[in-house]
């Protein structure tokens, strides 16, 4: 039974009443009081709580989907907008020699040269620097972390967005370097007629070490370790009689690997395709892209091949984001000189589209394409509208993502410049 307040409520008239009786109602007295508004009885509360409450959700699903709908129609409208021009919101004069890089990292960009590297906030503002002597730089990024070693040379740095978090110095020539997520590095050394792929620590240990021989693995082409460090996917290329094979080999680092030959979890073979190109998305998906193939794996633990795409034209460029994988294709024999195409991680296309501009660098930006050159710059929706075609007053280097769509970080000849496309 519920025991209810008999009359209407003393809180609504005079504060001086006296607090009504509560009484109890049965089943069987319920009909006398059924016209009586002064008393309600359990069933009567309760049908009035059930479509009070159907009217709260009614009116919560309403209220979702019109923000839905508006959400959609405002990010329609910002997906599409149009931009004539840019505004510089800040410019900082270069202080550096010509020939250093830039390169967009964290919240800002990075700057390296032979002589050092050094981090700096959108605005301009250094965070940190690191010097060094480096005949041939060159930098790997995971998240919040960047690697920079000297090719064929022997030394090594890992940073993150506070400083340097890890050296490490190698007595064999270092062929390519790949960092991780926690600032832990992979390098792939020469040693004649052998290789070897270590692991080093922050501390400069090296963790692990995978010994790889031409005559047996082949030589490898190019490696990417996932963001935990956990996992390596190789390709090597390897002559077999009169043809060129390649095989794709994923390593497992953690204790699932400790009872695998060589940390050896799976591998996957190309007949007569050179697979120049792996790189991990993410801990558990990685890609390898041939000659006229993209393939996009799983690993958990162990690799399994989840989607095949074929590709028709000679591939120019690969580049990478945590959503996409987009390609440039040579499209010379139908129009426009090159072709764009644009996959999810589930092999899905998401955009397919020819373009003319004669680009020197092409790269993701959120679900947006930046293409650039030294005079020009495209940006381009994931539909494939070319939302901004902006001609620069000076010759541009570089034009480096902040992550927010229409805002950018252009190097030239001279400054350092902040820009907002209007």
């Amino acid at each position: 039974m519920a025991d209810i307040i008999s009359g209407k409520s003393r809180f609504n008239g005079d504060r001086n009443a006296p607090v009504k009786k509560i009484v109890n109602i049965n089943k069987e007295t319920a009909a006398s009081y059924e016209a009586d508004d002064d008393v309600l009885d359990e069933v009567v509360v309760r049908k009035r709580i059930r479509r009070h409450k159907t009217r709260v959700v009614i009116i919560a699903v309403v209220v979702v989907a019109v923000l839905l709908v508006a959400a959609y129609i405002v990010s329609r409208v910002i997906d599409n907008y149009d931009y004539s021009s840019y505004m510089i919101s800040a410019s900082v004069n270069r202080d550096d020699i010509e020939s250093s890089k830039y390169i967009a990292f964290a919240d800002g960009y990075v700057r390296y040269s032979n002589d050092g590297i050094s981090y700096y906030k959108s605005n301009g503002k250094v965070i940190w620097n690191q010097t060094y002597s480096m005949q041939n730089p060159k930098v790997s990024i995971c998240g919040n972390s960047i690697a920079v070693a000297d090719i064929n040379g022997s030394s090594a740095y890992s940073f993150n967005t506070s400083g340097q978090v890890g050296k490490a110095d190698t007595s064999m020539p270092i062929l390519q370097i790949e960092v991780s997520d926690n600032g832990k590095m992979a390098a792939v050394l020469d040693d004649n007629n052998a290789n070897y792929i270590n692991m080093y620590d922050t501390n400069g240990e090296k963790i692990y070490s995978v010994k790889t021989t031409l005559s047996g693995d082949g030589y490898p082409i190019d490696v990417s370790i996932s963001p935990d460090a956990k996992k390596l996917i190789a390709s090597f290329i390897r002559v077999s009689g009169d043809e060129i094979k390649t095989d794709v080999v994923f390593y497992n680092f953690s204790d699932v690997g400790k009872n695998e030959t060589e940390r050896v979890v799976g591998g996957f073979n190309y007949d007569d395709v050179i697979v120049g190109d792996v790189k991990f998305i993410n801990d558990t998906m990685a890609v390898a892209v041939g000659e006229n193939v993209v393939s996009i794996y799983k690993i958990k633990e162990y690799p399994s091949l989840e989607h095949t795409i074929k590709i028709d034209n000679e591939i120019e460029r690969v580049f990478y984001s945590d959503q996409y994988i987009g390609l440039v294709l040579d499209n010379s024999e139908s129009g426009d000189p090159y072709k764009l195409v644009v996959y999810n991680t589930s092999g899905k296309q998401v955009l397919d589209t020819t373009f003319s501009i004669q680009y020197t660098n092409v790269q993701f930006d959120g679900k947006s394409v930046i293409m650039s050159n030294a005079s020009s710059f495209v940006l381009m929706n994931m539909r494939g509208k070319q939302l901004a075609d902006i001609s620069f007053d000076m010759p541009v280097i570089d034009v480096l993502p902040t992550g927010s769509r229409g805002v950018y970080t252009v190097v030239n000849s001279k400054y350092i410049q902040s820009i907002k496309l209007k």
